[in-house]
């Protein structure tokens, strides 16, 4: 057996066969390859080059065209970031620049890059509101029914043809019934209403009723046929501020989140976190039409991860724990004290904000909000109230990115009625 020799690394008590030193200069494998990342490492700091795609690009349309391509990694290569988002961007656009944008988004798609034309469309009818016409034409020929946001305020011939389909198309029949859904049309209310009331043939070969898709559009039927919004049309986002200053400027504001409640956990024992505290006096919140001084949402931020948490609430601020809340099966058993988090410091912006800017997460608009359409990251998930069995109204959501650089979303929802708020949560 051929002896062995010490690695010539200093401080390394490795040994290694003459072989293995012969291949690398004397020095133990482990070694060798750290050497190897070093020099790496080193060659893409002596040789990187920064370059800025969007020099000389002033048109908001090119420059968004840019952002949107693909890219492929270059360690020799450091892209110059714009200094404004795709978000911001688009809603710079005039009426001419969303046109050239779809007119773009359809050449692409008769070039088969969907990821790319469906970040654009989604882009358009989520920033703007834009009402993609021409490319929804597009995307129907192409018999493309997914994302069904996309299919959001189509015109009664897209309308038409979706219905027929869905009467004979029992492969996409979920996508179909999605994208009337999101329609909003008054005619597939009428065609939900009479699902419900007499189910077709194929509602049997659904996970859940047809009429129930609605809720992924954001409303659903009421007792006489007709559409309930779940959502508040009016819409304020929360900007992250990370100042020394923290909490200065909330003291007026129209909502304060993430506030230490009073109470804890009566199943982990942890504080309670206020995530939404209203001052209904303030005319920023008079949308949600509640009569009091507050309103305060509260929830678990351990147990809310396993299932939704409800909390009475009064509107003078007053929140209390739930007789309707149930253990569950899978809660967790937490040995000590949990850690409390620590938020970033979240301010509500009083400029409003469109109602489905955050409504497709995929495109990774900060989500944290006051009304508008939720973010869902899985399926549209209203809890029915415990107290009367109507679907809840959603009324905020807290991005966890945003809050303390984690994942997930937590969804804040209030039966007015009632006065029972709700909290649930989704992340990938």
């Amino acid at each position: 057996m051929s002896e062995r020799l010490p690695c010539q690394t200093p401080g390394c008590q490795a040994t290694i066969l003459p072989a293995t030193a012969l291949r690398t200069g004397g020095i133990c494998m482990p070694c060798h390859q750290r050497k190897l990342v070093l020099a790496e490492k080193a060659y893409i700091e002596q040789n990187r080059k920064e370059v800025n795609l969007y020099a000389g690009v002033e048109d908001p349309v090119e420059i968004l065209k840019i952002m949107h391509q693909p890219r492929k990694y270059n360690p020799l290569i450091q892209e110059v970031s714009y200094p404004k988002t795709a978000q911001e961007l688009y809603h710079q656009l005039t009426e001419s620049g969303r046109e050239r944008l779809e007119t773009y988004a359809i050449a692409l798609m008769e070039e088969e890059d969907w990821d790319q034309a469906e970040a654009i469309l989604l882009s358009l009818v989520c920033f703007t509101d834009t009402r993609i016409g021409r490319g929804l034409e597009q995307l129907f020929r192409k018999g493309k029914y997914y994302p069904a946001i996309l299919y959001k305020d189509a015109g009664a011939e897209i309308r038409d043809r979706l219905i027929e389909l869905v009467e004979c198309d029992p492969a996409n029949r979920n996508h179909l019934l999605l994208a009337l859904a999101w329609t909003y049309d008054e005619e597939v209310v009428r065609l939900f209403a009479k699902w419900r009331q007499s189910p077709p043939e194929w509602a049997s070969e659904l996970y859940q009723a047809p009429e129930t898709y609605a809720h992924e559009a954001g409303w659903e039927l009421d007792a006489g046929g007709g559409k309930r919004l779940l959502f508040h049309p009016e819409c304020y986002h929360f900007k992250v501020h990370r100042d020394e200053n923290k909490g200065a400027s909330t003291a007026h504001t129209a909502v304060m989140a993430l506030q230490t409640g009073t109470q804890s956990c009566p199943w982990c024992g942890s504080e309670l976190t206020v995530l939404f505290d209203y001052d209904l006096q303030n005319s920023l919140v008079q949308f949600m039409q509640l009569p009091g001084r507050r309103l305060r949402i509260a929830a678990c931020m351990h147990c809310n991860c396993y299932g939704t948490v409800f909390m009475k609430a009064d509107l003078d601020g007053g929140y209390e724990w739930s007789e309707y809340n149930i253990v569950p099966d899978y809660l967790p058993d937490n040995e000590g004290e949990l850690e409390e988090p620590v938020w970033h410091s979240m301010q509500l912006s009083e400029h409003p904000a469109g109602s489905y800017e955050s409504a497709h997460w995929t495109l990774e608009a900060p989500a944290s909000q006051i009304g508008g359409h939720p973010s869902w990251i899985q399926d549209a998930d209203y809890p029915a109230c415990p107290g009367c069995s109507e679907t809840m109204k959603f009324v905020a959501q807290m991005d966890m990115e945003q809050a303390e650089d984690s994942e997930g979303i937590y969804y804040a929802f209030l039966c007015r009625d009632c006065l029972i708020t709700a909290v649930n949560y989704q992340q990938t």
